[in-house]
């Protein structure tokens, strides 16, 4: 695999004339390695870089993480201290909200068990789909983890470890060998089930909500000029 951070997928809106850059991070305490992309990210499209050198004209960065056991007020926290030296004016800053500070963009979005659940992961969304996707074999997945699993061992150290484990054996009769983000990925969970998740249309309507217009002026679009 490529070194952290790298590039996971590209999504295009066209009716929007945006383009979504998924960037694999893996966990909360890659901070320096964030800075390191940013920092890389602004130097490349710098104020100082000619306004006919790129086709994007403005970008947003949305961090997406999970509760975990601490919960979402606790997250957002250890967020704004982490990155507050770099986005700056961090201390308003809430779930599923953006905010405009010195030319950047930044909005964040934590994951949680929903209902009014304040802890949580991704995990608690995916378990359920898995299960009525594949109600027989998830039982039997389930049934396996639970029964062999020992003290000390990895998957008993949290609950989304759990429900990893779980998903991905429920998959492995499908997709032998293939890790859990392939087991609900494009030839997994029906498609359906994700345009269903109410978590789904809450990230998305987080993504589409960027305030472009905080960040470039409409004069500033029609005279064909550049803001990161």
């Amino acid at each position: 695999m490529a070194p952290l951070p790298h590039f996971e997928s590209i999504l295009q809106d066209v009716d929007q004339n945006t383009i979504f850059v998924l960037v694999r991070m893996q966990g909360k305490d890659q901070t320096g390695a964030a800075l390191e992309l940013l920092g890389d990210l602004e130097l490349t499209m710098g104020r100082e870089a000619p306004a006919e050198a790129f086709d994007v004209s403005q970008y947003a960065t949305a961090f997406v993480f999970d509760a975990n056991d601490v919960g979402v007020a606790d997250t957002l926290k250890e967020f704004r201290k982490r990155y507050s030296d770099h986005f700056e004016e961090l201390v308003e800053m809430k779930h599923g909200e953006w905010t405009t500070a010195d030319h950047k963009l930044v909005g964040c979005f934590v994951i949680c068990n929903g209902d009014g659940a304040d802890t949580g992961t991704l995990e608690d969304h995916l378990a359920p789909m898995a299960e009525a996707a594949w109600p027989e074999r998830y039982s039997e997945a389930r049934s396996f983890i639970d029964d062999n699993a020992k003290t000390g061992d990895a998957v008993c150290r949290s609950r989304a470890k759990r429900l990893k484990a779980v998903i991905t054996v429920t998959g492995q009769l499908r997709q032998p060998g293939d890790p859990m983000s392939e087991i609900i990925g494009r030839h997994g969970l029906p498609r359906q089930q994700f345009e269903e998740s109410p978590l789904s249309k809450e990230l998305a309507g987080f993504l589409m909500s960027v305030p472009w217009d905080e960040l470039l002026s409409a004069s500033d679009l029609s005279a064909g000029r550049r803001t990161p």
